[in-house]
């Protein structure tokens, strides 16, 4: 294996020249700079393994010289060298990047084992990225299954944002897999040897929100017998879900944008402030935007959630992930027996259905047909009446007659509604009028549909 290469840097030419002869009767390739500004030429224009940096020298002191070197060059192993013992400045020169800060005169054999160790530690901490990173790639997104453009999407927003501490919003509808972005999210960034926290908004009486979110003092309120720790405490250092937060009322929300903006939160009753140290991950099947132009959702709270979106797609517009979505589901309800198989025709009926409820409505749908197929062969017998493809009529395009008119009716119009915006490239106006209906009209479908006229234009 090559020796790794050196960069001494000191302002005396016989104290340079004395450890690059030493080193290089070891073996190592060394060079020499006697100033800072050498130094980070030399670093720009080849490899350094390990620099051996004087800490007092002019006009670049060697503490300037290793902030510049870890801005630029973070890979390089910087070993502080001295000929005063002095504590502040080790301290601030390990707090800066340093490996180590040895005190001259040191021997080629002392340098030798420092530049040695300093090496093994570079490489265990790229072994232990590559190897996380290894387990990522394998664990990452257990659950979100698919290999179709929006999941690819998706894949790539959770890649770029899982290392930080940015707040993060989840927008899809019921049953595409919110909380499994969540999960993603947090289990594996920085934050997941810590706690993950699920609050689902819509299943917390108003009442009581605040000291879910915040806890109480002993006597707040009537009934509040003893001190409660809320959800921001108690997920201190953690993750916190809160799953469609559009559901939140109104006087929560201003409180939830205060913990936001001054990461810290005041129990009821209290009135002593309590930092806290969370990531916020929210989700919605709203259109929050349109919450609110309505009203109902505090704009400075939508965009302090929105600083990252992460849309999901409908499942029915994402029919080409189906079969591996199966497969998956099909590992995951498995018997002893192994994971069952599904038949040509079934998955004919599972790509024909529309999936109102989306990839939820299919992991029931599998888990379902598993026990009723006892882990063999799932046939279309085995999947629920709305599963099963759809009659075909000699006279036109195919026709599921399994779905009540209503339900029919329905899916007509929203897919009336997408045709007429994509013609229309979102203009609402020019669509409502092919449509022979009034905008105001055109306008509540879209609500109804949960369509989003800017996602046309």
């Amino acid at each position: 294996m090559d020796q790794p290469r050196v960069l001494v840097v000191d302002d005396e030419p016989n104290v340079a020249q004395a450890i690059q002869i030493g080193l290089e009767r070891m073996g190592y390739p060394v060079d020499t700079a006697s100033t800072g500004q050498e130094a980070l030429a030399a670093c720009d224009s080849r490899p350094v393994d390990v620099m051996l940096l004087d800490v007092r020298m002019t006009p670049l002191d060697g503490l300037e010289v290793l902030s510049r070197v870890k801005e630029s060059h973070r890979e390089i192993m910087v070993i502080m060298i001295t000929a005063h013992a002095d504590v502040k400045a080790a301290v601030k020169a390990i707090k800066l990047g340093a490996f180590d800060y040895i005190l001259k005169p040191s021997s080629a054999d002392e340098l030798s084992e420092n530049i040695k160790r300093a090496i093994a530690f570079r490489d265990l901490a790229t072994e232990n990225k590559q190897l996380k990173r290894q387990l990522r790639n394998k664990h990452k997104f257990d659950g979100i299954v698919g290999t179709s453009p929006p999941m690819q999407n998706v894949f790539s927003m959770i890649e770029s944002v899982v290392d930080t501490n940015s707040t993060v919003l989840i927008v899809g509808a019921t049953g595409t897999g919110k909380e499994l972005v969540a999960r993603a999210l947090h289990y594996n960034g920085p934050r997941a040897d810590n706690r993950l926290y699920c609050l689902h908004c819509a299943a917390i009486p108003e009442h009581l929100f605040e000291s879910e979110l915040f806890g109480h003092e002993k006597g707040a309120f009537t009934g509040a017998d003893s001190r409660k720790i809320g959800a921001f405490e108690a997920v201190d250092g953690g993750t916190f879900f809160l799953d469609e937060v559009g559901e939140t009322p109104l006087p929560i929300q201003a409180k939830l944008l205060r913990v936001l903006q001054e990461r810290e939160i005041v129990r009821v009753g209290s009135t002593t402030p309590i930092k806290v140290d969370v990531r916020l991950i929210a989700a919605t099947n709203r259109l929050l935007a349109a919450e609110v132009e309505k009203g109902n959702f505090r704009e400075d709270l939508y965009y302090r959630l929105n600083v990252v979106e992460i849309r999901l797609t409908l499942l029915k517009d994402r029919k080409d992930d189906i079969p591996l979505l199966v497969q998956h589901l099909l590992e995951k309800h498995q018997t002893e027996a192994g994971p069952a198989t599904i038949s040509d025709d079934t998955m004919k009926a599972l790509m024909a259905h529309g999936w109102p409820g989306n990839v939820r409505e299919l992991e029931n749908v599998i888990e379902r047909a598993v026990v009723l197929s006892k882990g063999g062969e799932i046939l279309p017998s085995h999947l629920p009446r709305m599963s099963a493809p759809p009659p075909t009529n000699d006279e036109g395009p195919a026709v599921d007659l399994t779905q009540p008119i209503s339900v029919a009716r329905d899916e007509f119009e929203r897919r009336y509604a997408i045709g007429l915006l994509e013609e229309t490239k979102g203009n609402i106006s020019a669509a409502a009028k092919r449509a022979g209906i009034a905008w105001q009209n055109f306008q509540r479908k879209l609500k109804k549909f949960k369509i989003n006229a800017k996602d046309f234009s």
